[in-house]
This record gives structure tokens, sequence and C-alpha cells, in this order.
């Protein structure tokens, strides 16, 4: 591909950054993409721990084109609209307890507006002369799509067609499934978001997912084929700092859990400090150290309230492939209950991949249904704990601990799929193959 017959492409949606999954996947997909073809719209609060390495044009979706209805409005925090000035390369958000207001609104208001059946209607995006006066100088030729809300939805659809050109939408999670499930009206509100859902789809040129069994589904369910993209890594950047000694110490094993702790990854994670706490002894010294940027507060207060856990600080991403390696067993854990199954069901975490090139062995707590589960069962790459139990939590420990060579197996096991599934190289090319033909498609039939 010539650079310059690149696409300029807007994405909406998300921001590149190295703090959560979906902008380290982001980043990891777009690297490479000439920065004056690329450009964000997200909210003001998207726009946090921004990265400039992959994209440095980021428009805020303010109170310009973000509209609360009355009384809302007055509580909402207003965001200036336009183009955002990032000062710095990287901004690194730290593991602080959030102040009053973020407990107000994220724990008591949206809860409320939930409960009684009005979240999906107090807030929409316009399309005002603002932002339609930088479109037209930006003159993007291809969208791509990330959304997880109604206003994202009719946004989406009134962006797609007032432009009238290609998009992509990638889902990362299955969103779908539990966007309506409490509260007064939620049938009418599951119902109204499926209809709105499907004719963003309808408008779709192309259909990405995060995983194969998500396109799976999907194309069952939608009628739509998706193509699975999941996380890149950079083999180089990871291979030398690979594990290759596996001898543990059982004074101090170390358990890393690295990744977000939100929706679908809360519980899971309390009941395997608790296991790990009724295992210490005067012989055996366990430590789960939590890797997690912006823990809420209640969170990180019932995580400290376990003697195994530690709060590491948080580092650039860079750092990542030596702090991985250094764990003696790394933690993939998803919550039980049916808000979790539903959620991550056909989800694969951001950091499977980045586990499995480190080399150090990998233990998977999750429904078994769930595809992480699947896909660690059968590349025989993890140790995965099906049921939800505090024994079997404790049997796996004990087993990966004593069981060198079974450590051993599972890490040659992920390096190698690691390597043949997961290539960033590889993985660009048929990512940019897949922008770049509709792209084209789309000028020929114009032409014609």
């Amino acid at each position: 591909m010539i650079e310059n017959n690149y696409p300029r492409i807007l994405i909406f949606g998300l921001s590149f950054n190295n703090s959560t999954g979906g902008g380290i996947t982001l980043s990891n997909l777009f690297k490479g993409w000439p920065k004056d073809k690329i450009a964000v719209a997200a909210t003001g609060d998207g726009l946090f721990n921004v990265t400039t390495d992959i994209c440095n044009t980021y428009y805020q979706l303010g109170k310009e084109e973000h509209k609360w209805v009355f009384p809302f409005n007055f509580i909402q925090k207003s965001y200036p609209s336009g183009l955002r000035l990032i000062n710095s390369e990287k901004e690194v958000q730290i593991n602080s307890k959030k102040g009053i207001r973020h407990y107000l609104v994220n724990k008591l208001f949206y809860p409320l507006l939930r409960n009684i059946g009005i979240y999906h209607c107090v807030s929409k995006f316009v399309l005002l002369q603002t932002l339609k006066d930088w479109l037209a100088n930006y003159q993007p030729e291809f969208i791509y799509f990330l959304v997880s809300s109604r206003e994202s939805i009719l946004f989406a659809l009134a962006l797609r067609y007032y432009l009238q050109i290609p998009a992509a939408i990638h889902m990362m999670d299955d969103w779908p499934t539990t966007i309506s499930t409490k509260g007064l009206f939620r049938d009418y509100w599951k119902k109204q978001i499926e209809q709105e859902f499907r004719s963003l789809l309808d408008s779709m040129t192309l259909h990405l997912s995060i995983s194969t069994a998500m396109a799976e589904e999907y194309e069952l369910r939608y009628n739509k084929k998706f193509i699975a993209f999941h996380n890149p890594i950079e083999i180089k950047n990871w291979l030398p700092y690979r594990k290759t000694k596996f001898d543990i110490n059982v004074e101090y094993v170390k358990v890393l859990y690295s990744g977000r702790i939100g929706i679908g990854i809360k519980e899971s994670l309390f009941e395997f400090a608790r296991a790990i706490d009724k295992i210490n002894n005067d012989t055996i010294k366990i430590r789960l150290h939590i890797q997690s940027p912006g823990i809420d507060k209640d969170i990180l207060e019932r995580l400290e309230k376990y003697d195994c856990v530690i709060i590491n600080p948080i580092v650039e991403y860079s750092n990542l492939p030596k702090i991985l390696s250094h764990a003696d067993i790394l933690l993939i854990a998803n919550d039980f209950d049916k808000q979790g199954r539903d959620f991550l069901k056909f989800s694969m975490p951001t950091k499977a991949s980045e586990y499995m090139i480190s080399g150090t062995p990998i233990l998977v707590y999750s429904p078994k249904e769930s595809v992480v589960s699947n896909f660690f069962t059968q590349n025989e790459c993890g140790y995965c704990i099906e049921n939800q139990s505090i024994e079997s939590i404790r049997s796996a420990i004990y087993f990966l601990i004593y069981d060198c060579e079974f450590r051993e197996k599972i890490s040659r096991n992920a390096i190698r799929i690691a390597k043949l599934r997961f290539n960033a190289d590889d993985v660009r090319k048929e990512f940019r193959e897949l922008i770049f033909n509709c792209y084209l498609k789309s000028k020929t039939s114009k032409l014609n």
C-alpha cells in the first residue's frame, strides 16, 4: 500500500491510549497509519490518558454536540467543543481515590436513571455547525466506529448518513446483551435499542469483532459477516523479556492480574484473593499483584482488605513485557454472575495475547462457555478453572506451583500461538487491506 493512498480515517467512540484494553488494541491496529490521515472524535470524559504517537488530532465532542435534557444538564460536567490540544506525549492516570462528584454521578446518578427507566433518553449527540465545519476541513474518507450506548448508536447513524462514506464497526464486548437488563421499561428499551443497533449494522460497510466466536455468534444473530481482530503484539518488543526460568520460590509466589477492573471483572478477583489468603501459611506465601489504572474507590477498598493483595504503581506500557515475565503466574479472571457471563462471553481480553507472548504460565478463572476459557483449554496454553469455587482456585494454584513441567508446556504453547495468531505485522497488514479495499470499492462505485 502506498502511503499517499491511505484514506483519511475518522474514529468515533474511543481514543488512543495505553491504559485501557480498547485504547491499546486501537493503538496496535492503527500503528503506522499516516498521522495526517487519522483523527478521533470522542467525548471529553473519553479523552483521558491520550497518547499522540499514533494520532494527534482529537475533536472533543463537548457541550455543543453532547446535549442533556433539563434538569440533568446542570448536573453533568461541561466540556468545550472543538479540537483538543494534547499537552504531553503520554499522560498517565494513577490509582487515586476519586472525588465525591465521581461517586455521586457513577454510583448514584446513573443507577437512578437506569432504575426509573430514562437513562437511554436523557442525553444525545447532535451534528451542529462547529463539528460540520471541522469535518469539512478534515474531509474523512472512512469511519471506524466503537459504540456501546444508545446515544452513540444514534450519533453513529447520523454521522454515517451525513458523511456518506464507507464505515466499519468494531465490537469488543457483547454489550447489546446487557445494555437494558434493569429498571422500568427495560423490555421497551431492549427492543428499541436492538432495532437501532440493527439499523446501524445495516449501514456499515465492514463488520469487525474481537474474537472468532463473537464473529460466529453475530453472524447468526444479526445475519452479518463479522471478521475477528484481536489485540496484535509487537513480537520483537516482547520476546527479549519472555520467561525462560520456571523455578518458583514458595516463600514468595507472585500472581499478577493486569488490566481493567469493572463490569464482568470484579467479584472473581475478590474470590481469588480470598482463596489465596486461605492458602498462605508458614511454608507458602502467595501475593496477588494488581496492575490496573484508575481503580474505583469501593473496589480498591475491598481489595485492600485482603492480606495477599498488593496494588502495583502505574507504569508506562513499554515496561509491561518485563513486568509480566517477572511474575510466576498471570491471572485472567471473569465474573460468574449473569451480567458478567453475558457481557464477556464472546470477548477475548486485550491482555490475553500479551500474557501469552510473555511466556509466564497463565491461570484462567472464567465460566466454561466463555471464549477465553475455550481458547486456552483448546490450545493448551493455560490452566482453566471453569467452576466458581474457592476450593478449585486453591487446587489450581497448588497444581501450577508444584508442576514445573506443566508450566513450561503451557508457556511454550502460548508463545507459539501468540507468534502465529497475534503477530502485529501480519494482523495490521490484513486490517489495513480490509479497510483499503472497502475504501477503493466505494470510490469505484461512485465513479461508475
